[in-house]
């Protein structure tokens, strides 16, 4: 008798139900979440996070529990919802701040031209050609004031400037996630970052490696769920019905009271409590929580009151940068020194991946091969260089604009991986740079009006897919998925979003009117973006040494930050904490970092580890609770607004 072949284990399912399945996520996402901007109800949707694809994600996980009981082989895999859970995560790439904003740059100008602003003499003809929508066949005044009764949209007019675009947008994507790939094992394996914000999926879906029962069955995660989603259902009520019991809500989901106001001279308190916030500080490292609320503290309360205090005032930090000019330029000082840290602890990995890529080939656990990722990142490059250089921009701009683009994306890549700090933006734009090291005169007219045109893709920077694919990664190697496959589902998710989402805005706008949205970016993008560059040529600012100044002193408190960190182990702060302690959406973490902080404190002090991994059901219950009670007050939101209409 022959020997018996014991069977081997089988293969994983292939994951072409989760690329069809996470691509009519990717649709959702890029559909619903303009059309929540566009009708007034961006408090209740969840498109302003990086998580955008957590509310469809959590829909799915209770489908497929249910299909459990009934029919395993119809029920999603693990690898399969945990692979549309990033496809769901890197559609918020498209939906709103970078297809919104692309729109309102291109459609504007004719709208909004007029003989007291010049526009038609001073800033349309130094557009170059195919560049912006012509008003022919009236494809601009439709798309504001709504299309007439029996006409159709007029696409072949659209179609020419949106398509000239692609390219650069395209490029912009491609080198992000290339960028996502050569860093990925630098940071899992070298820095081992904590990737806060990815514990909501891979506690929800544990893996075989859990020895505990599943998060979702214990009774403190019902418990941490039902205080977000308890609060958002009774804003929402609230909305509709004002004498409802409720405690406010803003955009991002926080629960908040009202500022307190210490002296006339330093900046209000913020009393903000975000639940999200609160659920992923759990998981962040206790030196990271202490520098985030200390630095906030001193940096925007503090130093910004002396600083008005003693009439110090520097003016704007530019476009898209809110709050205190001294601040921003501090923190970008600040980001020099990160970045450069980042770059020189990732010169051996760098080194090793650059002879891997002249060697050839790759791991399967790889997004990209190395060879792969230094090509597609280097052709981007030159792509988005020569695409820039037709649009007006001078090589001298190019070559400072386009590396500062890279690196902050870098950066915001770097500070979310670590920090889960899931609402971030940079301390500068990588416009406000060149405008202030060249100035008006040295860019030139064209040469600005083509830096104004990249405020359409490059200004309010958000959720950029160098962030969100980096925090996938976690995703990725936890739930066994192949490189190629995530590879294949991020490029789907996000093409598929730069498609569907101009399609649906034009169409909403044509159906109903952009004029009479409550939204800012189609009535006020144009007009103050392309407004303050026609400022800034007409009258050009003088050189002020005062940006320089803060930068720099900036860069020697983060450098002294950095070196306190690593040469003395009881040194509470982690520089991290003072470079983002500029952004303006600080207020909405800064306070629930201090609690987690407190809380996680008093655990590990007086509990040990297994009393801190018996908490964790309770801040995932935070966190699945806030995306359930926004997508409930959503749907309720959406449907009064119905049935007023």
């Amino acid at each position: 008798m022959g020997t018996r072949v014991q069977p081997g284990p089988k293969p994983p399912r292939p994951l072409v139900r989760a690329l069809v399945i996470g691509l009519c996520v990717s649709f959702f996402v890029n559909v619903a979440s303009p059309y929540t901007e566009s009708i007034g109800f961006s408090n209740f949707s969840w498109s302003y996070l990086p998580e955008g694809g957590a509310g469809p994600f959590l829909l799915l996980l209770a489908i497929s529990a249910l299909l459990w009981r009934f029919s395993r082989r119809l029920a999603l895999t693990r690898r399969e919802l945990l692979l549309i859970f990033v496809m769901g995560l890197v559609s918020n790439t498209t939906s709103i701040f970078l297809v919104y904003f692309w729109l309102s740059a291109i459609i504007s100008p004719h709208y909004f031209a007029s003989p007291e602003n010049r526009w038609a003499t001073d800033l349309i003809p130094h557009i170059r050609p195919g560049l912006i929508i012509p008003d022919r066949n009236n494809a601009v005044f439709w798309f504001y004031e709504g299309l007439p009764v029996g006409q159709r949209v007029p696409w072949r007019d659209l179609a020419g400037p949106m398509l000239n675009w692609l390219p650069l947008l395209a490029a912009v994507l491609l080198a992000s996630y290339a960028m996502a790939a050569i860093f990925r094992r630098q940071w899992l394996d070298h820095e081992k970052l904590r990737y806060p914000l990815m514990q909501l999926p891979l506690e929800l879906l544990p893996g075989p490696e859990l020895t505990s029962r599943p998060v979702y069955r214990c009774a403190s995660f019902w418990i941490g769920a039902a205080i977000p989603f308890t609060a958002a259902s009774c804003f929402a009520v609230k909305h509709y019905a004002p004498s409802f019991p409720a405690i406010t809500i803003d955009h991002l989901g926080s629960l908040s009271w009202p500022w307190v106001t210490v002296s006339p001279h330093f900046p209000q308190i913020p009393l903000c409590v975000n639940m999200l916030a609160l659920g992923v500080g759990f998981f962040v490292p206790t030196d990271v929580l202490c520098s985030v609320w200390v630095m906030y503290v001193l940096v925007k309360i503090i130093e910004v009151g002396v600083l008005t205090r003693l009439g110090i005032d520097i003016g704007s930090a530019g476009m898209f940068v809110w709050g205190s000019a001294a601040a921003s330029w501090q923190s970008f000082g600040g980001f020099l020194v990160l970045i450069a840290g980042t770059l020189y602890s990732a010169r051996r990995h760098l080194r090793a991946y650059w002879q891997a890529a002249l060697a050839g080939g790759g791991e399967d656990e790889e997004l990209l091969s190395p060879r792969t990722a230094l090509i597609v990142l280097g052709g981007s490059v030159l792509v988005m260089g020569g695409w820039l250089g037709y649009s007006g921009m001078p090589a001298h701009v190019i070559g400072l604009f386009v590396p500062l683009v890279m690196l902050l994306y870098l950066y915001l890549a770097r500070v979310i991986c670590q920090s889960g700090i899931f609402y971030l933006v940079p301390p500068q734009i990588a416009q406000n740079p060149p405008i202030y090291v060249f100035g008006p005169r040295g860019i030139g007219r064209d040469g600005m009006i083509a830096l104004g045109l990249s405020y359409s893709w490059h200004g309010d920077v958000q959720t950029v897919l160098a962030a969100l694919a980096a925090e996938a990664v976690q995703v990725q190697r936890r739930g066994g998925i192949a490189g190629r496959d995530m590879t294949w589902g991020v490029l789907l998710s996000v093409f598929a979003g730069l498609i569907v989402a101009p399609l649906g805005i034009l169409s909403l706008g044509y159906r109903r009117g952009a004029i009479t949205w409550p939204t800012w970016v189609f009535k006020g993008w144009g007009p103050n973006t392309y407004g303050q560059i026609l400022g800034q040529i007409n009258n050009p600012p003088s050189f002020d040494p005062r940006p320089l100044i803060f930068t720099l002193v900036g860069a020697v408190v983060m450098s002294g930050l950095t070196q306190l960190s690593h040469q003395f182990a009881w040194w509470p702060l982690h520089p991290l904490g003072f470079v983002v302690a500029s952004s303006f959406t600080m207020y909405a973490v800064y306070l629930a970092f201090l609690i987690a902080w407190i809380v996680k404190l008093v655990v590990l002090r007086w509990g040990g580890v297994k009393t801190y991994r018996n908490c964790v059901p309770f801040f995932i219950g935070l966190m699945v609770g806030h995306y359930a009670g926004r997508a409930v007050s959503l749907t309720v939101s959406m449907l009064s607004e119905r049935a007023l209409a």
